[in-house]
């Protein structure tokens, strides 16, 4: 339990540290005056001019870009990635609605797959391409980040994902910095501290036992029965919730499988799953269609028909309808704060009765994001929730 605690307090204590530095943004990682600013991998960005035109390779890190560009998001993009569309339907219509250009924008394959096509991208002269660091893994494998550098096209590599609640701060000071407008960056990363904060604190302070959770990845979007998480991702936010990820004693890396054997053996008290709305890849598929503007009734009877799988309906959880579901694309993205913040209050109603993720969420919104708030995000069976 104490190691827990000091696990919470260091991870609040990364956002409270950059948060709290002169002018709100790391010195090492944000005036726009610097020069230079140093990316997740340690690379060194030439800063000296505020890129024009720029290319976010990775669908996940549209939502940190609309939040620092704001209305000017379309005016920014080069391009966009097409797994946009094709990963997250609700929201790439969401932000077309908002902005119809981003529609005519092109549509790339993945830097990091088989179809990528380094060359329509240097035709495209962005001054700058920003890539998670699994993508920037496999394009540096691929000989791709040699030829967009030989074409002066520049290359900032973020991460949100594998450890998030260390590196969301920073890629946003980052992003920011490169961007040119690192007062706004130093407020969404004020914003995130002082909502995670009051999580990381109250369970600091209180004894509380960390819950067993089951915590399945796409859940349905496959037959195989089940991907879950081992250590970082969302189980970081699970953990940092007071939650204790039963996928950690079997999964060793980020991701990982496990049987439905171990589901029955561990007995779960509560079970979450993500969800997204995944039209494109798997047409007709069992996951839960999550997202803004998602239909939550629907998205309830799927989670319903989830829980009736071999490894699930013989659980007590699910017997006890503490089933939940969540919106997968929280792993990626500036707003993971608010995943911890819904954790909580699944997790330790009680302890969390005063948070309301929905109304962080929407202030969220209202603040940063270009788009209007749409509800869609989480669904659950627990009859309180």
């Amino acid at each position: 339990m104490d190691q827990l605690k000091r696990c919470l307090l260091k991870h609040g204590l990364v956002f409270s540290g950059l948060a709290a530095l002169p002018g709100g943004l790391s010195a090492a990682q944000g005036k726009t005056e610097q020069q230079v600013i140093t990316d997740i991998r340690g690379r060194r960005i030439d800063c000296s001019v505020v890129p024009q035109r720029i290319y976010v390779a990775d669908a996940s890190l549209m939502f940190l870009c609309a939040s620092l560009a704001g209305k000017q998001l379309p005016e920014k993009l080069a391009a966009i990635p097409a797994a946009f569309r094709h990963a997250d339907e609700l929201s790439y219509q969401q932000y077309c609605r908002a902005f119809p250009a981003l529609a005519a924008l092109p549509h790339l394959s993945p830097l990091a797959g088989a179809q990528a096509n380094s060359e329509t991208i240097v035709d495209l002269h962005p001054d700058i391409i920003f890539v998670t660091t699994g993508t920037f893994s496999a394009m540096e494998t691929g000989g791709i980040t040699a030829l967009l550098e030989r074409a002066g096209i520049q290359i900032a590599v973020l991460d949100m994902s594998i450890s998030p609640l260390k590196n969301t701060p920073r890629s946003i000071a980052i992003m920011g910095g490169i961007l040119g407008v690192p007062d706004r960056a130093a407020e969404i990363i004020a914003f995130i501290h002082s909502h995670l904060s009051v999580v990381t604190s109250r369970l600091a302070a209180a004894p509380y036992r960390p819950v067993p959770v089951l915590l399945e990845r796409a859940a349905g979007f496959s037959a195989e029965c089940c991907y879950a998480y081992g250590n970082g991702n969302l189980a970081e936010f699970l953990t940092c919730a007071g939650g204790k990820n039963i996928g950690a004693e079997y999964i060793h890396g980020t991701y990982g499988t496990i049987n439905q054997e171990t589901i029955i053996h561990t007995r779960p008290e509560k079970v979450i799953v993500t969800g997204g709305q995944w039209q494109s890849y798997n047409p007709g598929g069992d996951w839960v269609g999550l997202g803004p503007g998602a239909d939550l009734a629907v998205a309830e009877k799927q989670l319903a028909i989830l829980m009736q799988r071999p490894a699930f309906k013989t659980l007590a959880a699910v017997q006890q309808r503490e089933c939940y579901a969540i919106w997968h694309a929280f792993y990626d993205s500036p707003f993971g704060f608010i995943a911890v913040l819904k954790f909580a209050t699944w997790l330790h109603p009680v302890l969390f009765a005063d948070i309301d993720a929905d109304a962080v969420f929407r202030a969220f919104y209202r603040q940063f994001l270009p788009v209007p708030w749409q509800p869609g995000y989480w669904v659950s069976l627990h009859p309180e929730s």
